[in-house]
């Protein structure tokens, strides 16, 4: 629901057409003759069937097409809509300033990529941070963030193999092509194309900052003061930079199982570099992260089981959310509901037993864990320019703008935002 404090929707559900004609139109006290004579509900007699509840008396609305009407007309700001303006906060830019940029984006994602651009094609002296820390597990990658390295782009791809996988299993004896047979999927040459994939996209990227005067640094920034960063390169050799403006755009990363041998789990942060097969795989977690592993993992033939803490898809739509379960169930994924693990361990030919919060076992090659991210904000030195974070470590923002008049922050690592580039 778009407007939880204005609007409630009740819906009523009928098993059968029956018992729903009986309701409205052929029982004793029909129910489309309760809206003080309108003839337009006394005459309406299919579903549905929208009216609008009062304490003392209701309207009856319409059928599907008047309620589309209304919908969207109820969305639709109106014409005279003043609104709130977006007014900032000074910052105390001025041109011709004497720091090193006029603006230092820190975090080489989609968001920071785009803002240096456009801010450079304005005029700006700009530069790009970004610095990626590996993995519990030891993983990194290069320039374009979350989205290009380790989410959308690689995601795609596998689900694009793993597409072609299931059509050539399913579809290709209807249509007389008797030469496939379903035989185990080759990991290592699939991960060879979409890592070879991401490299040719990390220099391109690289490439069109300097095309657009955008200078990048490979470096880790921390701040000092509101104007002062100290950077820190591979070399672990430090130095300051300054700018008269700062922008925020270090996005999130996954956060670890918090049980015994947590340690043992990857994270979506690795799965799409594994130098071998993940094997039998358990995805920890219902959320569309782990959805979306565990649907090209079983696609691609791999036996997947996800572990559901209580519902699929949390604040989702919830019909489309039963929709997506029974077909990734029809699709081969398991579903191990109601529970969390308590325990994982090694054992006997490196795979990991996993002992679930109902005490039951199993046993798995790979344990991938997607329960939600976390802002990259920790060592940012926030604390030195005097903003606070909130909930997992995002930034309260107004407008894009923190606490600290002249650093700004966008994309996931904001506390109100809309997550994912590409989801």
């Amino acid at each position: 629901m778009l407007f939880p404090s204005r609007i409630r929707v009740i819906p009523h559900e009928f098993a059968t057409r029956d018992e729903y004609r009986n309701w409205l139109i052929e029982g004793s006290e029909p129910f489309r003759n309760s809206f003080n004579g309108d003839s337009r509900a006394e005459k309406h007699t299919s579903s549905p069937f929208t009216w609008f509840e009062g304490t003392s008396s209701s309207t009856f609305l319409g059928g599907c097409d008047d309620t589309l009407a209304w919908c969207r007309k109820f969305a639709s700001p109106a014409s005279n809509a003043s609104g709130e303006s977006a007014i900032m906060k000074p910052d105390g830019h001025v041109e011709g300033n004497s720091y090193d940029y006029d603006l230092i984006v820190i975090g080489g994602g989609s968001g920071g990529l785009a803002a240096s651009k456009e801010s450079a094609k304005l005029g700006a002296r700009v530069a790009v941070l970004d610095f990626v820390k590996p993995s519990p597990k030891g993983t990194d990658w290069g320039l374009g963030g979350t989205c290009v390295n380790v989410g959308c782009i690689p995601k795609k791809l596998m689900h694009n193999a793993a597409n072609i996988n299931e059509i050539m299993i399913a579809d290709t004896a209807a249509f007389g092509i008797s030469a496939y047979e379903k035989t185990s999927h080759n990991w290592e040459e699939m991960r060879s194309y979409v890592q070879n994939h991401i490299r040719g996209l990390n220099f391109k990227y690289r490439v069109n900052l300097r095309e657009n005067n955008v200078t990048y640094f490979n470096k880790l920034g921390k701040f000092l003061d509101p104007h002062t960063i100290e950077v820190v390169d591979k070399r672990g050799e430090v130095s300051t930079m300054t700018a008269s403006r700062f922008l925020i755009a270090v996005g999130g990363r996954p956060s670890p199982l918090d049980c015994e041998g947590g340690d043992l789990a990857i994270s979506s942060d690795d799965v799409f570099a594994l130098e071998k097969s993940p094997g039998k795989t358990l995805c920890v977690g219902a959320s569309y992260i782990s959805l979306e592993c565990a649907g090209f993992l079983a696609g691609l033939g791999y036996d997947t089981t996800v572990a559901v803490r209580s519902i699929l898809l949390r604040g989702f739509d919830r019909e489309c959310a039963d929709k997506i379960e029974s077909y990734m169930q029809d699709h081969g994924v398991n579903f191990k509901y109601f529970v969390v693990p308590k325990k994982l361990e090694k054992v006997a030919g490196d795979k990991i037993r996993v002992t679930f919060s109902d005490e039951s076992q199993d046993e798995y090659d790979t344990v991938l864990v997607a329960i939600g991210r976390s802002a990259d904000t920790s060592n940012l030195g926030l604390n030195s320019v005097g903003i606070a974070t909130g909930k997992n470590g995002k930034i309260p923002t107004v407008y894009e703008q923190t606490s600290c008049s002249n650093v700004y922050a966008i994309g996931d690592v904001m506390e109100v935002s809309i997550v994912l580039t590409g989801q």
